[in-house]
């Protein structure tokens, strides 16, 4: 099996045509003129079929497993969760966070969510955002047996320390009956480059 492997290196004073560049946290390649841009080399994972959760109160993983980040590097991520539920009438709130080993120097994501009785689903939605890991209500006082939670987000994400990082949820009470995340739902997330201003390309 063949491969090609980059050293990292500073990246070029003037980028050049054709080019494809590493410095370590990313990769780049310039098509036109000066248009430096970042090549996306994202960790993706999809479900292949429902992951069931449990009738708590307490943090629980979107997936069910963690993605390793590194230290000092900036990542932009996007998300589609769909959660689904057919028992339990207890009013509850539905909260997003984030968890896992690694430290955050800042965070932002947008959230496109809806709630409806099943898929396919959609007349409910609101877009809002987050500058936190921590819990994040994306809906309140869901007190309905059978419901489905759509939730499709993406955003940058800063890291200090490496480490875990794990897409979670939380329920304010439990409802009586336990949500299931949806075969389909994916998580994507790959590196733009070292932790602090990001310029790639001809922005002046």
């Amino acid at each position: 099996m063949s491969s090609i492997v980059l050293t990292a290196d500073t990246l070029l004073g003037t980028p050049t045509i054709g080019s494809v560049e590493f410095d370590g946290k990313a990769f780049y390649n310039t098509a036109q003129g000066t248009q430096r841009g970042i090549i996306p080399g994202a960790q993706f994972f999809r479900l292949e079929s429902n992951l069931a959760g449990a009738n708590v109160a307490t943090v629980q993983s979107v997936f069910g497993v963690s993605v390793t980040l590194s230290t000092s590097t900036i990542y932009g991520f996007q998300y589609l969760y769909v959660f689904s539920k057919s028992a339990g009438t207890t009013a509850h709130a539905f909260s997003l966070l984030f968890g896992g080993s690694a430290t955050i120097n800042n965070i932002l994501y947008g959230i496109a969510k809806d709630q409806d009785s099943a898929l396919p689903g959609g007349g409910n939605s609101a877009i809002f955002a987050t500058n936190v890991a921590t819990a994040t209500q994306v809906d309140g006082n869901a007190s309905v047996a059978t419901a489905t939670q759509i939730q499709f987000g993406q955003g940058t994400v800063s890291i200090n320390g490496g480490g875990t990082f794990t897409p979670q949820y939380i329920l304010s009470v439990a409802p009586g009956g336990a949500y299931s995340t949806v075969a389909g739902s994916y998580f994507l997330i790959y590196p733009i480059g070292s932790a602090g201003l990001i310029n790639v390309g001809t922005w002046a």
